[in-house]
């Protein structure tokens, strides 16, 4: 059965690429047809991302060989138990129970968390990629061409997986934009954690089960509140649908898309490079989108850090020498988050837990539960950044 997973972590970066993956295949078939190429053959199915080359490339930026998982099955063993652990705390802490006991914990290495990862975005992306097969057979492309850009795209998709491969420490990866709903896998990347963990000189347990915390809190926020799920697919579902608009907006060719992005970038003054290649609805269902995760990724850091901070005896010194981290980043982190939108989702953890630990603060733990109620519940980005605005809204 096909299942699309998607990691919570990078469904920003790939909703800003696909946008530009969108535009830019109504562009080539736009500018083939004008150079008036042949139609080619259409029995071989023509794709916009050749994901071989994407995992050649990852697996080699990755430089998984070299960091592999040490005593795994004792480490399985160990984040099993950490994860059954973890989930009484947040049970008392959120007064709700997960329907089922979470169970789908895996420990992983780099190439397997790769080949998850890349599984998920190949399914994604199938949307995007029926849109470009329709736009190039539309215009007749040369297969030549084809081949250098799927090798091209793929080759980028592979050196920001390979990246990421390097950084990611836990994952939880849900069950989208699939008739039947399953429950999420939690990763834990151990070669990462085990780098970071002697990096930073902190306990080596009570640094997995803090990162065990936040990562089992995703669970709860979509596997104990269940319209969180179909709202989440069903945002994403509209972001996808507005792309085939996207494309029938560039028929007449490229200077719509880059008036597009002149009127976008005036009217914005943040935000990331990419949102510019919006249409104003992709923007307003990008801008639910990034508010829910952010409620999502802050509410797992609030859990994270008051549960850990009663049941971790370093939890000063583990939250003190992360902070140090992030303050440390280098020139090539910052390029690289900016110019593949992780800088939204590090954006999203501050901002989110910013609000979520504002309204703790305002009404108790109690009250900031009620974010999960239902979807007209939910902050909207504007809130999420001014949690007064929430407070006023639901009048507590």
């Amino acid at each position: 059965m096909s299942t699309k997973r998607l990691s919570i972590k990078q469904l920003g970066s790939v909703l800003l690429i696909s946008a530009a993956a969108g535009a830019g295949a109504r562009y080539l078939a736009n500018k083939t047809r004008q150079q008036g190429q042949k139609i080619y053959d259409y029995t071989t199915p023509q794709k916009l991302i050749d994901w071989s080359v994407a995992r050649t490339i990852a697996l080699r930026v990755s430089q998984w060989q070299e960091h592999p998982v040490v005593n795994r099955a004792e480490r399985q063993a160990e984040y099993d138990q950490m994860v059954e652990r973890s989930q009484p705390l947040i049970d008392e802490y959120l007064n709700v129970k997960l329907p089922e006991t979470l169970s789908r914990v895996k420990v992983v290495d780099r190439k397997e968390w790769i080949d998850a990862n890349l599984r998920s975005f190949e399914r994604l992306f199938e949307p995007i990629e029926k849109l470009y097969r329709q736009a190039a057979q539309n215009a007749g492309r040369n297969p030549s061409v084809n081949a250098i850009n799927r090798a091209f795209v793929g080759a980028q998709v592979g050196a920001m997986v390979g990246v990421l491969a390097r950084k990611v420490l836990g994952q939880y990866d849900l069950s989208l934009l699939s008739p039947q709903a399953e429950p999420g896998m939690l990763y834990f990347v151990e070669p990462n954690i085990a780098r970071v963990q002697e990096g930073l000189g902190v306990d080596d347990h009570d640094f997995r089960l803090w990162i065990t915390l936040h990562e089992t809190t995703h669970a709860y926020e979509f596997e104990a509140y269940g319209w969180v799920r179909d709202h989440f697919s069903n945002l994403i579902q509209r972001y996808f649908n507005e792309l085939g608009g996207q494309l029938d907006a560039l028929r007449n060719g490229f200077g719509s898309f880059i008036n597009r992005i002149f009127s976008n970038s005036k009217d914005q003054t943040d935000g990331h490079w990419m949102e510019q290649l919006l249409t104003p609805t992709q923007r307003q269902v990008f801008s639910e989108l990034q508010a829910l995760m952010s409620l999502v990724e802050g509410y797992s850091n609030h859990i994270m850090n008051e549960v850990g901070r009663e049941i971790l005896p370093n939890f000063d010194q583990i939250e003190a020498r992360m902070s140090d981290r992030k303050e440390k980043r280098s020139i090539f982190d910052e390029l690289f988050n900016r110019i593949t939108g992780m800088s939204l989702k590090m954006q999203q953890y501050e901002q989110g837990e910013r609000f979520v630990n504002a309204i703790a603060d305002h009404g108790g733990k109690d009250l900031a539960a009620r974010v999960w109620e239902g979807p007209e519940m939910l902050p909207t980005l504007e809130e999420i950044r001014n949690p007064q605005l929430w407070i006023e809204r639901v009048g507590v």
